[in-house]
């Protein structure tokens, strides 16, 4: 959990011989979703089935159809093979999107950290850049007091060396997951559904659905298989980069369970995927209309939105992975498909509400603030999304809630968040409650995760020769009247 030079050197030792295996084998590699570090290995592949996708209308879609598609799908193997989302999702027409959204007014600007702690932070981004060979970076640290940092580095762009800016969006893949179960909390709130609900209440036609509840999906105890873990989806998603996937044409590809449901952990974003279908049916909007109008709208997250449905203010960063090319200096290849979807059009409208998210750092950093700090669900909701079920923990050697992981950064500061990962882009929130600090990362490469960045940044504040030191405090300042030392949550 430390971001040591030897440590750094080997991480990169090795990134650089699994590239060069990924490259060797021809691994098309849409990474899973993980909540923290890489992905486990899949459950089994699917067969597929040579046959064109339906396309039916999905509850809620604000996303087209092109006139053809490049893209099989599977209805074999033990998958949930779906005859048409009207019988998926039964309950009710499908709700339509509104037409002239409200416009998001960004909060005024932060006050800044002083400028020695902006330096020291800055260096710290930089050096683990230059550590990780990444791209470009972004990041942001938001102190107890209100004070702001965000720093950037390199490429979003690297063919046009078009610089990251604090303004430059990146996709952040399942960091996408802590909207989505902070809305179905919210619709618990409203009295829309309980998050105990059987899945069969909102999709009886699904198999398995009475067995399932949304606690379940929401904390991975469903047993229900990862798509993207699916070789075979992995391959007709880079095989047509531009075809624009639905929920109904994903779902076929989820393999039979991996346990029953309630017993084990697995990590898989079918299980999101299905909370983002049942969000549409208990709000009566589509999901993307509701993160909008829900969060994104009141808490002024301007430059977030959901691939396909919002338009970036700023292009964003291009995904990247990394091979090694002549004279062992590893490089970037760029994964865009000329659109605005990042990585591609096919893996992130596959992921939906798992992880169809683009924001920056700033962004980010404000929103881990918000929905940890208690600004944006009761406080009875707080106490459910922040339930660490020791059984997870011993299925999964992770403490994860509703949407959350809990990890230890550096061993010394417990933090609460999630990563996101997809084929070339990385994101991490992190918010420590003790320090109640705010700490956010995006970046455009591979093999890396954004905690590896959270990591540098926190040890950058807290140096293990003063871990009581106020970070920017002015000199003169006691450390003991720092807004920063405060008792556990």
């Amino acid at each position: 959990m430390q971001a040591r030079r030897r440590r750094s050197r080997w991480r990169l030792v090795a990134g650089t011989a699994l590239g060069l295996l990924l490259a060797g084998a021809g691994l098309a590699g849409v990474l899973a979703m993980m909540p923290g570090g890489l992905p486990s290995p899949g459950s089994g592949a699917v067969a597929a089935v040579s046959a064109t996708p339906g396309w039916a209308g999905i509850p809620g879609s604000t996303l087209t159809a092109p006139a053809s598609s490049g893209a099989g799908r599977s209805q074999a193997g033990g998958g949930a093979a779906l005859p048409s989302t009207a019988s998926v999702a039964s309950g009710g027409p499908s709700p339509a999107p509104v037409a002239s959204p409200v416009a998001i007014v960004a909060p005024p600007p932060a006050p800044p950290v002083d400028a020695a702690t902006a330096a020291v932070l800055q260096r710290a981004l930089e050096a683990a850049r230059k550590s990780m060979v990444i791209p470009g970076v972004a990041a942001t640290v938001i102190l107890a007091d209100g004070r702001t940092w965000t720093g950037v580095a390199g490429d979003a762009v690297v063919a046009t060396n078009t610089q990251v800016t604090p303004q430059t969006p990146f996709a952040i893949a399942s960091v996408t997951k802590t909207f989505t179960a902070a809305l179905i909390l919210r619709l618990a709130e409203q009295g829309r559904l309980t998050i105990d609900d059987r899945l069969s209440r909102w999709l009886p036609n699904y198999p398995n659905a009475a067995r399932i509840t949304l606690r379940m999906l929401l904390q991975h105890t469903s047993g229900l298989a990862d798509f993207f873990q699916n070789p075979k989806f992995d391959a007709v998603l880079n095989k047509a980069k531009r075809h624009v996937w639905t929920p109904e044409t994903v779902l076929p590809y989820v393999a039979k369970p991996a346990f029953a449901p309630g017993k084990g952990w697995g990590y898989s974003n079918t299980n999101y995927v299905l909370l983002g279908l049942v969000a549409e049916r208990a709000g009566g909007a589509p999901w993307a209309q509701q993160i909008r109008q829900d969060f994104l709208v009141p808490l002024g997250l301007a430059s977030t939105y959901v691939q396909g449905v919002g338009t970036p203010a700023v292009p964003p960063a291009h995904a990247n992975v990394m091979f090694v090319g002549y004279g062992g200096k590893i490089l970037p290849r760029d994964l865009s498909d000329g659109s605005t979807f990042v990585p591609f059009t096919s893996v992130v409208t596959a992921a939906f509400s798992a992880g169809s998210i683009a924001s920056t750092s700033g962004d980010l950093a404000r929103w881990a603030k918000a929905l940890y700090g208690g600004d944006v669900l009761s406080p009875a909701s707080m106490a459910e999304m922040l339930t660490f079920d020791p059984e997870i923990q011993a299925y999964a050697a992770l403490a994860y809630g509703l949407g959350v992981s809990r990890v230890k950064i550096d061993g010394r500061f417990v933090a609460y968040g999630h990563t996101g990962a997809l084929d070339g882009t990385r994101a991490s929130i992190r918010w420590l409650p003790k320090q109640h600090v705010s700490v956010a990362v995006v970046f455009n490469r591979d093999l890396f995760t954004g905690d590896d960045v959270v990591r540098y940044l926190v040890d950058a504040l807290y140096p293990r020769a003063s871990p009581g030191a106020s970070p920017g405090a002015s000199a003169g300042a006691s450390p003991a009247a720092s807004p920063l030392q405060t008792s556990a949550p």
